[in-house]
C-alpha cells in the first residue's frame, strides 16, 4: 500500500442478542445516512464522513461481537427519520441464509436457518 492510516477504536462488547448503540456514535457530531433502492433492486447509500463512520463501527460490532444467528436491527431508511415503510433491517447471518429474518422472539427461524447461539 503506498498510503494507509491508523484506526483505533474502543467499543462494547455487546452480547449475542443486543447492542449498545451508544459507542456507534461517540464524538460524532453530524450523523446522516440514506439508503434508496429502484424498481430493478439496484440499492444507493448516500452519506456524510460521520454517517459511514458510524455504519462502520454498526458493521464491526456486528462482526466482532459474537452475534447469534439471526440477530437483526430494523433502522429507517434515512438516519434520523422516524421508523417507516419500507425500513432497513440489518442480519446476522450465515453465508447462504437469504431469506427473510423471523422476529426469533415471537416466531421460530425459517426452514434451513441454524439455531441461535456461536456458530
Amino acid at each position: 500500500m503506498k498510503n494507509s492510516f491508523d484506526v483505533h477504536l474502543t467499543l462494547t462488547c455487546d452480547t449475542p442478542n443486543s447492542m449498545n448503540f451508544g459507542d456507534t456514535y461517540s464524538g460524532l457530531a453530524d450523523v446522516w445516512y440514506k439508503f434508496q433502492s429502484d424498481t430493478a433492486g439496484n440499492v444507493t447509500l448516500h452519506a456524510n464522513a460521520d454517517g459511514f463512520e458510524h455504519l462502520a463501527r454498526y458493521f464491526l460490532k456486528m462482526a466482532r461481537t459474537g452475534k447469534r444467528h439471526g440477530y437483526h436491527a430494523h433502522h429507517s431508511l434515512e438516519f434520523g427519520k422516524e421508523p417507516q415503510y419500507p425500513e432497513l433491517t440489518i442480519a446476522f447471518v450465515k453465508k447462504g441464509c437469504e431469506s427473510a429474518v423471523a422476529n426469533t422472539e415471537t416466531a421460530p427461524l425459517p426452514s434451513g436457518w441454524p439455531a441461535p447461539g456461536p456458530s
